[in-house]
């Protein structure tokens, strides 16, 4: 029996073939329309109506809705296009630290799609402590209702595509100017912490639908776990009526820690600068003195 390679088919239950002609069709329209192109037909639209049969199958349409990100974008006119009758809102603050401009318990569904890879630490350019993150989820559980959901798709750390990049020895990322890129373990357990019931998680193959059958033989003879290989994760997680904050294991330096080491670095860049004025100004007495 010949054996497909899971790259090369595009199987999910929550996708069909109707939903990807008609999501190119609005990506050509809506990208001639704001100028930017129809962008990669493969590299986008299926990405589009896997979220748009995610959000039919969970009515996440339904009641008040908001999207994490601009109404502008390019995929927010594709994805919600096809949803004509639903209210949604748009945001643009900085998660890190920016409360949602919402009541408590006030929206039914938010979608926040490609976002979590994206936000920094509060203090840092980059996502070592997650409390930038962890404040973002804080504010989406108190937004929602009780009984609330929220899509999240973000990249999967572990896909077939990270591991045939490290395998030439290239980053194991989806895009070089993510803050962090999470696998499934360490995402059910960053939304779990932050109270969350997880109603659905699945890796995805949206973004790269090629032949990965070289690396799933090396690791199918080398024993490893082919499952939850496609390289984006979707989530819906819900509020319970009763919020448990379930403990993670992801080993994260403390704030105490991170607080030291920033001071340090810190230091090390006023010297940096106060060395280099030293030299401007040692230059300059040089010009003045050759001058007389």
């Amino acid at each position: 029996m010949e054996t497909i390679a899971a790259g090369m088919r595009f199987d999910s239950p929550y996708i069909n073939q109707e939903t990807i002609t008609e999501a190119t069709r609005r990506v050509d329209e809506e990208g001639r329309r704001l100028g930017v192109g129809g962008g990669g037909l493969h590299f986008d639209t299926r990405r589009f109506a896997l979220t748009v049969e995610y959000m039919k199958a969970f009515e996440l349409h339904r009641g008040y809705c908001v999207e994490i990100g601009s109404l502008e974008y390019l995929s927010s006119k594709v994805i919600w296009s096809f949803f004509p009758g639903s209210t949604v809102r748009g945001t643009e603050s900085d998660l890190r630290y920016d409360p949602l401009p919402f009541a408590d318990n006030s929206v039914d569904n938010v979608i926040c799609t490609e976002v979590i890879e994206h936000i920094s630490d509060i203090s840092y350019r980059q996502a070592t402590t997650l409390n930038g993150i962890f404040f973002f989820l804080d504010e989406v559980y108190r937004v929602l209702r009780v009984g609330g959901r929220a899509l999240i798709s973000t990249p999967n750390a572990t896909s077939l595509w990270a591991i045939q990049r490290a395998m030439m020895q290239q980053a194991p990322l989806m895009y070089d100017w993510h803050f962090r890129e999470f696998t499934k373990r360490e995402m059910r357990q960053i939304v779990e912490y932050a109270g969350f019931e997880v109603v659905e998680h699945n890796a995805e193959f949206v973004w790269h639908l090629w032949d990965f059958s070289p690396v799933e033989e090396f690791m199918r003879n080398s024993n490893y776990e082919l499952s939850d290989r496609g390289d984006d994760q979707f989530m819906i997680i819900e509020k319970p009526a009763q919020r448990i904050r379930r403990p993670h294991n992801l080993n994260l330096p403390s704030e105490k820690i991170w607080k030291e080491g920033g001071l340090r670095l810190v230091k090390n860049q006023i010297r940096r600068k106060l060395y280099n004025l030293d030299l401007r100004l040692k230059l300059a007495a040089r010009r003045f003195a050759g001058r007389n």
